[in-house]
């Protein structure tokens, strides 16, 4: 039996976390959870006068259904960074979203209608652009938004693409920009609508570019590509070769490495790297480990190869960068 939980269950922790309360403030963050027995739940909200967005943590003991209504016209930029999740909106049928994938739905006064499966922990990221701005940037740039125009009109499902794109390293990266945007002081406001705006136009770009995570040239391989990048995630400090991540997963290295550039936007190695340096990051934020330590904990023999690898991403040493977050 499923156990559902309507609006009026949580509407204050979704009212707070909408932020709807809190109209005039240039820009703000907030957060909280909620533990009411079979859920755990764990929200982050941000929000400025143009845009707002929400990472949301869910664990569930039983089978789940959330229920809620959208309060206004909007597009919504869904990402699922784990966790298999289920959404319904309006009467319309139910879309199964994987792990690090997204899409975009368009909200039109619908309710929207989410599913967990019970003992899972999920975890997703949204964005909420109002159709204002579509339709300001669509004056600009009718090309670039003619996906949208399309589903602001009704000629195609509330998906941007029924078939989720994958999300790439260079938009886990933004996100992450997002979420620790308060730590930009004064510009915090400006930089959360900016990062926003190349989240929003990162996916639209995968869109012109028909990078579809089910695409039919590779549909067949990616449970293999995804195992490869699970192969690497755990082994990130000593990672196989490409020889021997192609035999653990049964595909010819060559295939492999067009394939994983195809759904990831990234090679292999690259994608090695990125992840380094987001486990590299979240230590100097989150820890009192010596820049030594957590050079050995990101993968890097040497603390000073490790120093040229991290300002090579992020334009600072790791030492600044932890003063600056301090």
């Amino acid at each position: 039996m499923k156990y559902c939980i309507d609006s009026a269950d949580i509407q204050n922790v979704f009212q707070t976390n909408d932020l709807n309360s809190i109209k005039e403030v240039p820009f703000c963050s907030i957060q909280d959870t909620i533990e009411t027995p079979p859920i755990k739940m764990a929200i982050k909200g941000w929000k400025t006068q143009k845009f707002k967005a929400q990472f949301v943590q869910i664990k569930s003991e039983k089978e789940l259904q959330i229920d809620r209504k959208t309060e206004r016209d909007m597009l919504l930029l869904h990402f699922v960074s784990n966790g298999n999740t289920s959404l319904r909106y309006g009467t319309n049928k139910s879309y199964t979203m994987e792990k690090n994938t997204n899409t975009i739905f368009v909200l039109q006064n619908a309710e929207v209608n989410h599913f967990f499966n019970s003992n899972k922990h999920y975890e997703y990221f949204k964005v909420f652009i109002p159709f204002e701005y579509v339709f300001n940037l669509k004056e600009q740039y009718p090309e670039l938004l003619k996906p949208i125009m399309k589903l602001l009109k009704g000629e195609c499902p509330l998906l941007l693409h029924e078939q989720h794109f994958v999300t790439t390293p260079e938009m886990q990266e933004v996100i992450e920009q997002i979420k620790n945007c308060q730590l930009m002081g004064k510009t915090a406001p400006l930089y959360f609508d900016t990062k926003v705006q190349e989240l929003f136009l990162l996916q639209l770009q995968q869109k012109d570019n028909q990078q579809c995570c089910n695409c039919a040239r590779y549909q067949h391989y990616t449970d293999q590509i995804n195992q490869a990048k699970d192969i690497i995630e755990k082994q990130f400090k000593n990672p196989p070769s490409i020889h021997e991540l192609a035999l653990a997963v049964g595909m010819s290295a060559t295939l492999l490495k067009a394939s994983f550039k195809l759904l990831f936007g990234t090679t292999i190695y690259g994608y090695i790297y990125e992840y380094r340096m987001g486990i590299a990051r979240n230590l100097l934020k989150q820890t009192p480990y010596t820049i030594a330590e957590i050079a050995e904990q990101s993968g890097y023999e040497h603390a000073s190869h490790f120093t040229t690898a991290f300002k090579r991403k992020f334009q600072i040493s790791p030492a600044a960068y932890r003063k600056r977050s301090a």
